[in-house]
């Protein structure tokens, strides 16, 4: 009898989950775990509920399903299951932007199970959104390469679909929003083979985000704001919080530009309150800046300083160096406004720190990368220089016919560690 209600329990779950019912799912699949015995298919239910609570924004209670992962594989003493549970913790902790926890879990999975496994490429992914949320984009690019490897030789369309969507926004951060765009209309043309009835259709309104955030810093606000529409619609129908503070923040910001601050600012404080809600700490902190922008647009720029030192707090909680820089900037534009030529130079200071720890300039123009608009190349060590001057790269010297340059940057940090030049 008591397998029979556990059978029909997961079927109830499954056929939710595909639905994107997630919560509907995860309420079965409760049901069904508490009535288990056997550890491997307590560990496996485990996993879908970790799962499907991290698809509505419950990252908090996802984290306690993986730790239940962890107690379970170790229970087991099994190594691939043990790689699996840490890989779930991870996640969770990219999630609620602990960013520097979920690189070391990531690590963890890898090193207790280096096998290739179906979610090893799924580990890079996480990685390489942990690294773009501490701002390391040499290191994320580099994470989500090697997913890319993995998609491509294992044929995981799921996973191509998340990581071309990803190098989207990694692009759209760096100020290309060209190849944001680019990048992100290939995942949803690969979203496009996918069956109507597959839950991965939950990655469109998440991709569409991404899309609109291009489009609006593009200035093509009407495009940007239908794109948002159609994400907030289906978030809405399927109670993806996530997604709904994403939108609420993109229309605020829309309706900021175009100077309507009596629409933005409602719309800001709703984004706020998800994220605080969800966990979404970095959304907060993008959040803030916005309504700080709203501020200066007022000139009410003793709130505007208030709402900025606010967001520079949890940024530097978070550990994001690009937010802490946009903060910075912020204030100096402020103090210069307000003639505080000490506060203006203090900001300045730690701004040209920041650029150089991000490894933010072009390693042959020099210029500030994401300054303004403008194409990107990478290069294969992971370096971003701007398109224009990548050509420098491939006319040949002396003894050096047909091969493209060294990469600046790399040969400037090798030169200023010896130790380096000789390993």
């Amino acid at each position: 009898m008591g397998q029979k209600m556990v059978k029909k329990e997961l079927e109830r779950a499954d056929t939710f989950y595909n639905e994107q019912r997630f919560d509907e799912a995860v309420e079965e699949w409760k049901k069904a775990l508490k009535r288990m015995k056997n550890p491997d298919d307590m560990f496996k239910i485990c996993a879908k509920i970790c799962s499907a609570l991290c698809d509505v924004g419950k990252y908090r209670e996802a984290l306690s399903y993986a730790g239940q992962q962890c107690e379970l594989a170790n229970q087991l003493n099994d190594t691939v299951l043990k790689s699996e549970a840490y890989f779930s913790v991870a996640l969770c902790n990219e999630k609620s932007c602990e960013f520097s926890k979920a690189i070391t879990y990531c690590r963890q999975s890898q090193q207790t199970n280096p096998e290739k496994s179906s979610y090893s490429g799924y580990i890079h992914l996480c990685m390489g959104n942990a690294y773009a949320g501490t701002s390391e984009f040499l290191k994320a690019w580099g994470s989500y390469v090697d997913g890319m490897e993995e998609a491509k030789s294992g044929q995981d369309k799921v996973l191509e679909i998340l990581t071309s969507a990803r190098l989207g926004a990694l692009f759209c951060t760096l100020g290309d929003y060209e190849s944001c765009l680019a990048y992100c209309n290939n995942a949803l043309d690969l979203l496009g083979y996918l069956m109507d009835d597959d839950p991965n259709l939950k990655y469109k309104r998440q991709i569409t985000v991404y899309v609109a955030s291009a489009y609006r810093k593009l200035g093509r606000y009407s495009e940007a704001m239908d794109n948002c529409e159609d994400a907030m619609q289906t978030a809405m129908r399927h109670f993806d919080r996530p997604v709904q503070a994403r939108c609420l923040y993109l229309f605020a910001d829309i309706h900021r530009k175009r100077n309507d601050l009596e629409r933005a600012s409602p719309r800001y404080e709703s984004a706020s309150s998800i994220m605080s809600e969800i966990g979404d700490r970095l959304g907060q902190v993008e959040v803030l800046g916005g309504m700080a922008k709203a501020a200066v647009c007022i000139r009410d720029y003793e709130k505007a300083t208030e709402l900025n030192e606010k967001a520079l707090d949890l940024a530097s909680r978070i550990g994001c160096k690009l937010e802490m820089l946009r903060c910075h900037v912020r204030l100096d534009q402020i103090g210069d406004v307000s003639k505080d030529d000490s506060r203006s130079r203090r900001h300045s200071n730690v701004i040209k720190q920041l650029v150089e720890e991000m490894d933010l300039m072009c390693g042959i123009c020099g210029d500030v990368i994401g300054q303004s608009m403008e194409r990107l190349e990478p290069l294969t060590c992971g370096h971003f220089v701007h398109a224009r001057c990548a050509v420098h790269l491939a006319r040949s010297t002396l003894g050096r016919s047909g091969k493209r340059r060294p990469c600046p940057a790399c040969r400037k940090n090798t030169s200023l560690n010896p130790v380096q030049s000789t390993s």
